[in-house]
């Protein structure tokens, strides 16, 4: 079976939500999402998240699509985050809204 890649939209989403929890910059993190996202991801949380990632995140990292579901009206996109340190890999799971993003969540 072959993978089917997201959208180019959906990676460009991604990536400005990579380089802005990288780069610790909460107004460009925020410039991808609906209003939902917005006001569920305060600036303390996007702090929080940051800071654990970012140190990583500077050494280099990489992104391995594992596919997409569609979940009510949504549809929900997976990937493998990894880093060059060779630490823990976490899972970016991404929830879009047509072409704004309604959620992420890295565990």
């Amino acid at each position: 079976m072959n993978l089917i890649p997201p959208p180019q939209s959906v990676i460009d989403c991604l990536q400005i939500i990579l380089d802005a929890t990288a780069s610790g910059n909460y107004e460009l993190f925020t410039t991808v999402g609906d209003s939902g996202y917005k006001a569920g991801i305060t600036k303390q949380m996007f702090e929080g998240v940051s800071e654990q990632l970012a140190p990583r995140m500077g050494k280099g990292y990489s992104i391995t699509y594992f596919g997409h579901l569609k979940q009510v009206d949504y549809q929900i996109y997976l990937w493998k985050l990894s880093f060059e340190d060779g630490g823990d890999e976490f899972v970016a799971r991404m929830t879009m809204n047509g072409d704004k993003v309604a959620g992420i969540l890295i565990t």
